[in-house]
Formats: C-alpha cells, structure tokens, sequence
C-alpha cells in the first residue's frame, strides 16, 4: 500500500472517531448545526479540565446527559433538548446521546430502536402526535418490520401498562385508495386488525389496538409512540 493510500485511510480513520464517540455501551453523535454556535438552553452541569471529548462523554453518560458540549477543556452537561441561539461560540463541539434515558426513552438494543411511550395524561391527535416528535428530533414510530411490530406490541402491552388502550403509530395514507405509508416510506405492515384496512375516505391515520393496526378519523385523541432515528 502507497503513502497516499495510507494516509487517505488513516484520515477517514481520524474521522470516524471524531464523529462518534463510543462511552460504554453509549453512542454520542456530533451534532454538526450546533457546533460554534450557543444554545438557548442552560448546562445542567460544567466540568472543566477535560481535555478530550472521550472525558466528557463518560461525565454525561454518568449523570444521563441527552446533549455534551466541549469547548478547549470545558464539558457542559445538558439533560434537556436544546436549541441553537443566533450568538457565535467558536470552538464549541456538540453530541447528542442518541437514546437519551433522561428523557423516557427506552433503547431496545434487540432491535436498534430508541422509542418513548407518551404518559396516559397527554392525548393529542395524529398530527399533533407527529408534532410533538418532531419536536424532540424524532418521529412516530415505525412498525415496518415484524421484528419492531412484535417489539413494541409487547412492550406495550407487558411493561407500558396500556392493555388494550390503543396508541398512534406513524403510519397514515393521504389518498381514499392509499396505499398506507409509514414515515419511512415502507408500506410493510406485520398485521391489521380483522377488516382493516377498510379504506373510508376520512379514515387516514393509523393506531396500534393491543396486537394489530387499525385505520381511524386523524383527529382522534390518543397516546402515541415516538421514536429517535438512531445513525
């Protein structure tokens, strides 16, 4: 192998470390729109004298930190999403826990999925629902493999405490024919309830009943599941 062939490996090499720093079983994955730039929100802790970004990682996987930021040798430590300001603050480098604990999520290593149950006090429709995930960086989820269908089901129906309340999914047609679509453009579906879909004109958003999809009126009011792409 020449020089160059080296040095084009070694650098891609560098790279990938910058990019995604490994703490324990924790992915923290830079942020690249934040970085030089401030946040609105305020660090719920800040270290100094932590020279690499590796440090700061194992202090926010500690605490279950969702954001660290390092500047020269200063970790700041966020346990909430935050957002960047207009303010400049060159040299600054952010992470973000990519299934952020803190916040109620749960990682299914299984199947490489972070997801968050909302509580039973907080019913939106299905458009409020996606809203309410995009606002964390996520989306509804998607149950567009039989491994995620089987996963969340019995998670909701085992350890969420749901039973047979239903909960929105992202998965939705914007035509009377269709087809259904989920968020990630896959139209796979693991199981319908009996007779569904049944394609009513004004029945365009899809739920979660206990085990099976069915298809409904978007402006119902429910509990939704969101999930964290995770890169």
């Amino acid at each position: 192998m020449d020089v160059k062939s080296t040095a084009v490996i070694t650098g891609w090499f560098l790279l990938s470390i910058f990019q995604v720093c490994i703490c324990g079983r924790t992915f923290y994955h830079r942020v690249e729109s934040l970085d030089n730039r401030e946040v609105t929100e305020s660090a719920s802790n800040t270290h100094t004298r932590i020279p690499s970004v590796g440090q700061c990682a194992r202090l926010c996987r500690q605490q279950d930190c969702v954001y660290l930021r390092h500047d020269g040798d200063v970790c700041s430590l966020y346990n909430v999403l935050v957002t960047a300001s207009s303010s400049p603050a060159p040299g600054a480098v952010y992470y973000r826990n990519t299934c952020p604990t803190g916040l109620g999520y749960v990682f299914a290593e299984s199947i490489n999925i972070c997801f968050k149950v909302s509580p039973a006090s907080e019913l939106k429709d299905w458009e409020e629902s996606l809203n309410a995930c995009y606002a964390e960086d996520g989306r509804l989820v998607a149950l567009d493999t039989d491994a995620r269908h089987n996963y969340i089901k019995n998670y909701i129906i085992e350890v969420a405490g749901i039973g047979t309340s239903s909960v929105w999914v992202g998965l939705n047609k914007t035509t009377t024919s269709g087809p259904f679509r989920w968020l990630t453009g896959s139209t796979h579906t693991t199981k319908w309830d009996s007779v569904e879909p049944d394609y009513v004109s004004y029945q365009n958003c899809v739920y979660l009943y206990y085990k099976d999809l069915v298809d409904t009126e978007c402006d119902s009011r429910k509990r939704y599941v969101c999930e964290l792409v995770l890169q």
